[in-house]
């Protein structure tokens, strides 16, 4: 590996605003895992319910289902670097309200509120980030933000338990309340604000935007299939980790622990493959690399036999590593193809789909596990993943070799020129 091979992915950083974006993830991301153990110990405090604590955290997910298209049109309307700073700064002071509830239901109220922010936050994110980075280096930068979110994913709980150890879990809220003020921070010295199309005169202005929104999602073959497809091995993904600790525990007979290193194995193969498809650039093909995700999804079916924590471990770690060709290029297509005024309510549409079959997974397959076994349910689950996701990505393998071949000609023309 090459000095310039090595910095070809990291590279991006040394664009200003992108590493002010990126920073600001950090911060919030490690923030994020502060209070989602911080929470589970508070709500459990005041409870002793396993159920309550279920409900607090699931509660954040309401919003991506409701508001993700509305949180899109926002981030296509407004100034999308204040609308992040809002953001922040709204989510900041609620937390910081954790710490003085005494009631399951005042704690339940502000986690909910603080999850309205995230809908609007992360489609203005995503649809800022083309804006930021030339094209060329695009993929770099999800692959770096994808290697760093799977990387925050691996010692976050570690950090949000320390940070409770530490002071507890109601002072530990005003650290996440601390680490949104410091993402703020970064995002409004940026040095651009994104699309700024006006508020809406009324509800037929949103409703239109949500419609010209869904037209360009759902009107583009390719973009239609890949979304899909995306969505559709999510819901496999999704199952497999609702399911799993129901197999370490019955099938391995081993404990929490044991789960989260095999999460954790999952997550260094995602971040290892975006970083490796990042390196190689435009020589990937793009066509075989989101086929690989539903090849990880078929290879699932190894759980019907059983394994043992070794086997399963590599099997966590290469399903993990085929799904960072949809991690990649899924967003990558849609930034190149979505005008940048449209971006967020695609953006929007897109976390709303993809919440839906994380649900539907997590549900469906943890259902059918505690019907037919861990192990089976799981492999039913990929199993169902990879053939209804080869069959949604067939269409667009054709327009999937045209974009290639565009992209080819360009560098050539570029090289020549």
């Amino acid at each position: 590996m090459t000095s310039r091979e090595t910095s070809s992915v990291f590279s991006v950083l040394k664009n200003r605003d992108y590493r002010r974006l990126w920073l600001a993830d950090v911060v919030s991301d490690a923030g994020s895992f502060i209070t989602f153990i911080a929470l589970a110990v508070y709500v459990h405090d005041l409870t002793g319910e396993a159920l309550a604590v279920g409900f607090a955290v699931g509660l954040r997910a309401i919003p991506w289902l409701t508001l993700g298209p509305i949180g899109g049109v926002i981030a296509d309307r407004f100034d999308r670097r204040l609308m992040m700073v809002i953001c922040d700064v709204a989510r900041a002071a609620l937390v910081a309200l954790l710490p003085f509830t005494d009631t399951v239901g005042q704690a339940y109220a502000i986690s909910f509120a603080s999850g309205l922010f995230g809908p609007v936050f992360r489609p203005a994110r995503r649809a800022l980030i083309p804006t930021v980075v030339p094209g060329e280096q695009f993929v770099q930068a999800v692959a770096l933000g994808e290697v760093t979110h799977q990387v925050m994913h691996t010692i976050g709980p570690a950090l949000g338990g320390l940070a409770v150890l530490a002071v507890g879990a109601q002072n530990a809220f005003f650290l996440d309340a601390g680490t949104f003020l410091v993402s703020a921070a970064f995002v409004i010295g940026l040095g651009v604000r994104g699309s700024v199309r006006g508020r809406p005169s009324g509800m037929a202005d949103v409703r239109r935007d949500l419609a010209e929104g869904g037209r360009l999602l759902f009107g583009d073959r390719l973009l239609r299939s890949i979304v899909l497809f995306d969505s559709v091995v999510l819901f496999g993904y999704a199952g497999t980790f609702a399911a799993m600790i129901v197999y370490v525990r019955e099938s391995l007979g081993r404990g929490a622990g044991t789960y989260g290193v095999l999460l954790g194995a999952s997550g260094f193969g995602t971040a290892l493959g975006a970083y490796l498809l990042a390196r190689r650039g435009r020589r990937v093909r793009r066509g075989p690399a989101l086929g690989a995700a539903a090849l990880g999804s078929a290879a699932l079916g190894f759980l019907a036999l059983r394994p043992g924590f070794a086997p399963l471990m590599v099997l966590m770690f290469l399903v993990g590593a085929s799904f960072s060709g949809t991690v990649l290029y899924v967003e990558t297509t849609v930034a190149e193809r979505v005008p940048d005024q449209a971006r967020g309510r695609v953006f929007g549409l897109m976390a709303a789909i993809a919440e839906l079959f994380d649900l539907a997974g997590a549900v469906g397959v943890a259902a059918m596990a505690g019907a037919i076994g861990a192990g089976p349910g799981i492999a039913v689950g990929g199993a169902i993943a990879a053939g209804l996701g080869l069959a949604v990505l067939a269409p667009a393998t054709r327009a999937l070799r045209q974009d290639d071949a565009e992209r080819d000609a360009a560098e050539r023309d570029a090289a020549t020129g």
